[in-house]
């Protein structure tokens, strides 16, 4: 009896391998590319906010001996609507140019630093006003934290 289950649960670990490609396969047949309105969420009904998602960026914080510890952060930024949704799209690059200026210098400065523990609400005011240097300040509404993870080196 105990080499009857034994085969059964290889059978049935080989059928569930096979389903793990079949699966992703049906999930490519779409095309696999992510569209640009993937990054774009909400404004279904008017009146409703419209959030662009920001890759997650990981910035070094750097003291004299080297670097002390790596942040990662997620942003989502919520636009005036859908034309400045387009308009942040469009110049991606530097918006994340922006970001990536703002964030690091003050990381590294320890403008954005309670110690050693990041500031979350100084991490918003100053991409809030990074991301409105790009898009212009009137097209941003906010800015919103979605994840900060440190870890020490």
């Amino acid at each position: 009896m105990p080499r009857l289950s034994f085969a059964i649960f290889f059978l049935m670990l080989g059928a569930f391998t096979l389903a793990i490609p079949l699966h992703s396969f049906a999930a490519e047949e779409g095309g696999g590319e992510k569209k640009k309105d993937d990054d774009v969420s909400g404004g279904r009904f008017q009146g409703d906010p419209i959030y662009v998602h920001i890759a997650p960026m990981v910035l070094p914080v750097i003291n004299d001996t080297g670097v002390e510890q790596l942040v990662t952060i997620i942003l989502d930024v919520q636009v005036k609507d859908f034309n400045a949704a387009d308009d942040m799209h469009t110049n991606m690059p530097k918006v994340m140019d922006a970001l990536m200026r703002a964030l690091y210098g003050g990381l590294g400065q320890g403008a954005l630093r309670n110690g050693k523990l990041v500031n979350v609400a100084k991490v918003k005011a100053k991409s809030i006003g990074a991301v409105g240097e790009v898009i212009g300040p009137e097209n941003v509404r906010d800015v919103l934290v979605q994840g900060v993870g440190q870890r020490m080196l």
